[in-house]
């Protein structure tokens, strides 16, 4: 999770309207840290290949093998364009199909501080109950949202360290730190602040699918019984 080399290599962009994918950037972005894997010294990947490798991290049915590739970064810095695509029909399914876009008005960006502590509590308890990384609706001012990966978090003597991977900064590891007496977070240089709604939950229960299928009794029990479900999940 923290080597840039795993990372999607753009950030996030397209969508409706032009307002991002940052939801399933981050979704593609876990998919693939658990279910790709690479052979270098193959050749790359035919244009049904490559339709079949990001269209099963999508649906995350199975481990694919990205040939010619030694990493998801140059991986996706090469096929950018067919990756987005993707992304951009991914986003319009759940919004329009599942109405998943309606999840994104419906949090508060700021709380009452005893409010928030609990509200940060709550998700360290989902962080250490769930494989990871986990998904975060950050959820801004106004009717805007935004979407993060909890890579690391650990209480302190005082609140909360998170490490984060972040759409619009796919390479960079970024840290937020969270102080009681805080009514919400927000990461280093950026100019907005939100309050985190964990989602996707669900995402793990194919993944975990998608590598016992894939690795029989090999697959390493990865805590992904009795997930607790987030607030921002698929019906």
């Amino acid at each position: 999770m923290f080597d840039i080399n795993s990372r999607i290599s753009f950030k996030n962009t397209g969508g409706l309207f032009n307002g991002g994918v940052c939801w399933w950037h981050s979704r593609l972005q876990r998919s693939s840290l658990y279910l790709a894997k690479y052979a270098p010294e193959k050749p790359q990947p035919t244009k049904a290949e490559l339709t079949r490798i990001i269209t099963s991290l999508r649906m995350m049915d199975r481990v694919v093998t990205i040939p010619g590739y030694k990493d998801f970064e140059s991986f996706s810095r090469d096929y950018k364009n067919e990756i987005q695509q993707m992304l951009n029909d991914w986003q319009k399914s759940d919004g329009f199909f599942n109405f998943q876009w309606l999840r994104g008005i419906s949090g508060h960006s700021s709380l009452p501080a005893n409010e928030m502590i609990k509200r940060m509590d709550t998700v360290y308890k989902q962080f250490n109950s769930s494989p990871v990384p986990v998904w975060i609706m950050a959820q801004i001012k106004g009717i805007t949202s935004h979407s993060l990966l909890i890579s690391a978090m650990k209480k302190t003597s005082n609140g909360y360290e998170l490490d984060v991977i972040d759409s619009n900064h796919p390479l960079k590891n970024i840290r937020i730190e969270f102080y009681e007496g805080d009514t919400s977070l927000r990461a280093s240089g950026e100019n907005y602040s939100f309050v985190p709604y964990v989602g996707f939950q669900n995402d793990f229960k194919k993944i975990s699918l998608a590598l016992k299928k894939s690795c029989g009794s090999n697959f390493l029990n990865l805590n992904f019984e009795n997930i607790p479900s987030g607030e921002v999940e698929l019906d």
